[in-house]
């Protein structure tokens, strides 16, 4: 199993180490949860910074105990895409504002965040057992899956009534946004299923087809039929388990139809959202307030960016309300973002990340020991 793995993985259990998996299994159940910007947003708690920090603590105390660990990071090419994405978004915001940089900004500085957490996470992984942190991420699909239901039939579970994200009918729980609640489930399923035998890839199906059912993800729902169809097309699946899948994989369907059913009998629903989006997604209406709303501000955003291709407005300066983005919702769409802040170089940037993974994914596929 382990031999499958991405070079510069971990193949002995010798090269593993403690420290490294307790530090990754603490940062997938803060982020895989979503539990810093939920403890922020609703909670009042503090900024998510320190909880980044911790992630760079760990990196830096690994590094002292096992400096091989650094090796890993320095042969990943996403590595040097981070870099690249954070250094040339605070050179296009200087650019574009003459050197000012509004201290209210806060969205480049997301950058440097993200390749933080990126650069620890690679530098933990090249010492951890992923079979037992898979275990971890297996525990916070299960996690999220349970919470969606609940919040499902207790809508302001997780939001308190009056709170802008609560009452909308769709469950996200701890991750803010329904279609992120639901990607991250499915985004989580796909990291585990190379590390479980088989017979436990059915239960990745059935946390997939059960868990995403409350968000009514429809970006989500496609994502997991791909997914799945995926799996059986590769065969992921032996004889003995795909006949079990054939009659767990309708079942929960069923047992979700159910639970749903059960669930909008609530009189704290909104009724009237869910059965907009029940219908939309069954070919019925498809002209609902979140559909209008997405083709309005992609048109939006590829007018904007016709108008300022070669130099974009800068990272951070696409704020709802503003001169350049008179819209009180994000473009919805990452690649008219970045394309809006930093022009076509943006597009090519963020084209190269997917391409990366999809080259990196390629050769995993070629060499790994088993079709499994």
């Amino acid at each position: 199993m382990m031999q499958s793995l991405p070079i510069g993985y971990s193949t002995t259990k010798s090269e593993t180490h403690w420290f490294a998996l307790l530090s990754s299994a603490i940062l997938a159940i803060f982020f895989l949860t979503n539990w810093p910007s939920y403890h922020f947003v609703v909670l009042g708690g503090p900024v998510t910074l320190p909880y980044y920090a911790l992630a760079c603590i760990m990196a830096v105390v690994l590094i002292f105990i096992n400096p091989h660990a650094l090796n890993f990071l320095l042969r990943e090419p996403l590595s040097y895409w981070y870099l690249v994405y954070t250094l040339s978004g605070l050179l296009w915001l200087i650019l574009i504002d003459d050197g000012y940089i509004d201290s209210q900004n806060a969205l480049w500085r997301q950058r440097f965040l993200f390749m933080s957490l990126f650069f620890a996470c690679t530098i933990l992984a090249a010492s951890v057992d992923h079979q037992k942190l898979a275990k971890i991420w297996l525990g916070c699909a299960l996690f999220g899956a349970i919470c969606y239901w609940a919040e499902f039939f207790r809508p302001f579970l997780f939001f308190p009534i009056g709170h802008e994200l609560g009452g909308i009918g769709r469950s996200a729980a701890w991750f803010l946004d329904a279609n992120t609640a639901a990607g991250i489930l499915v985004g989580i399923c796909i990291a585990t299923a190379p590390f479980v035998s088989q017979r436990w890839r059915v239960l990745l199906v059935v946390i997939i087809s059960i868990g995403i059912f409350p968000t009514l993800s429809r970006s989500a729902f496609l994502f997991s039929a791909l997914v799945i169809a995926v799996w059986f097309w590769s065969s992921q699946f032996s004889k003995r388990m795909l006949a079990v899948l054939l009659i767990v994989l309708p079942l929960s369907v069923m047992i979700s139809a159910a639970l749903f059913n059960k669930g909008i009998e609530s009189p704290d629903v909104n009724y009237k959202n869910v059965m907009e989006r029940i219908d939309s997604l069954q070919g019925g209406k498809t002209d609902d307030q979140s559909a209008i709303e997405r083709r309005y501000v992609a048109e939006l955003a590829w007018t904007k960016f016709s108008e300022n291709p070669f130099l974009g407005y800068g990272t951070g300066n696409i704020k709802p309300n503003s001169k350049i983005w008179p819209y009180a919702q994000s473009t919805h769409n990452t690649y008219l973002l970045i394309m809006l802040e930093q022009g076509i170089f943006g597009g090519i940037l963020y084209l190269s990340f997917l391409g990366i993974i999809y080259v990196r994914g390629i050769r995993l596929y070629w060499y790994s020991s088993s079709r499994y």
